[in-house]
């Protein structure tokens, strides 16, 4: 019988592990009975944890199956990669992408392509007899479609949101025998959210930081209220001046982040030359922004901004700090 990864969620709910998760203001009250769940976006389904064969859907809605716990993991991409070796699966990783390279021991396995399908080598992977392969989806089709034919089990997990992330560290904990560790580091993320928190929720709502998040310059691209960056500025107190919209990453136009005057500009380290006061101060207008006149502007580190895995806490910390640093012992 399947059942849902929102299954597992639920659990971690039921003893207080994802509270830090789900409010981005103050903590939920402590279900009495099964809890109800509204993922933000869908989630793979998988069989009960721990049992085999394990049997679902993952985020393409592709059926699956393992006979048991894979010992030997090629991934796909550098979250996945991440997490693996969060969850103290690393020694059963045999294979990543030229794009994996956290933790260092990452670089130390066997590289088999790049983030796409066309710089994936098939025969690299298949030369590594995985008896799993953890794919994104989108960018990989081909190989997932390659390796199907092959009969090799793909697993296919794309989380779009901090939600989507605990449901693929459940995912690829049960695939590969490390359900437990899968529970601490959620423990663990929440723990370090709920901390952030506290520390910001006695902020008044008129007082808390305005924020443009600017991730790229030519065009201008802002980070949606859907984006990791969005979700992560909320959750560390501070409002997103592009809050209105629904896309993840907007095209903005210069004039409107003059209108929208934030108090603090963020973005990626990527960014950073476009991210200086004398290169902000270049666009007619922005001069006189507040961020730009009080030298609030701060860069985080992409790889923790935008990999959909457990550093994702790491930028969280990162921001709540830049935003109200006497709130964080700096």
């Amino acid at each position: 019988m399947h059942r849902s990864l929102r299954t597992l969620i639920a659990l971690f709910i039921a003893v207080g592990l994802l509270a830090g998760l789900l409010s981005a203001c103050a903590a939920p009250a402590a279900p009495t009975v099964q809890p109800s769940v509204t993922p933000t976006q869908a989630m793979p389904e998988v069989a009960p944890a721990g049992s085999f064969p394990m049997t679902g859907t993952d985020d393409l809605g592709r059926e699956f199956s393992l006979d048991a716990p894979a010992q030997r993991v090629v991934s796909l991409a550098p979250n996945l990669t991440e997490i693996l070796f969060a969850i103290g699966a690393g020694d059963q990783v045999v294979g990543v992408t030229t794009f994996c390279n956290h933790p260092p021991e990452a670089a130390t396995r066997t590289q088999v392509g790049g983030f796409t399908s066309d710089t994936i080598a098939i025969e690299q992977v298949v030369a590594l007899e995985p008896d799993l392969v953890l794919s994104t989806g989108g960018f990989q089709l081909e190989t997932i479609e390659a390796l199907d034919a092959l009969g090799i089990p793909v697993l296919a997990l794309d989380p779009n949101t901090l939600e989507g992330v605990v449901g693929a560290i459940g995912a690829i904990g049960w695939a590969t025998g490390h359900g437990d560790e899968a529970i601490a580091l959620v423990e663990q993320m929440t723990a370090r959210i709920d901390a952030v928190k506290a520390a910001v929720a006695d902020i008044p709502a008129d007082e808390r930081l305005t924020v443009y998040w600017q991730i790229w310059d030519e065009p201008l691209m802002a980070a949606g209220p859907r984006s990791f960056p969005g979700e992560l500025i909320t959750l560390a107190g501070g409002v997103n001046i592009f809050e209105d919209t629904d896309d993840f990453y907007p095209t903005v136009a210069a004039e409107e982040v003059v209108t929208r005057n934030p108090q603090v500009i963020m973005g990626p380290d990527m960014a950073g030359p476009a991210l200086t006061i004398e290169t902000l101060q270049q666009r007619p207008g922005w001069g006189a922004l507040d961020a730009v006149q009080h030298g609030r502007i701060h860069v985080i580190a992409d790889d923790t901004v935008s990999r959909a895995g457990p550093r994702l806490v790491d930028a969280l910390e990162a921001i709540a700090t830049a935003l109200y640093p006497e709130r964080f012992g700096e």
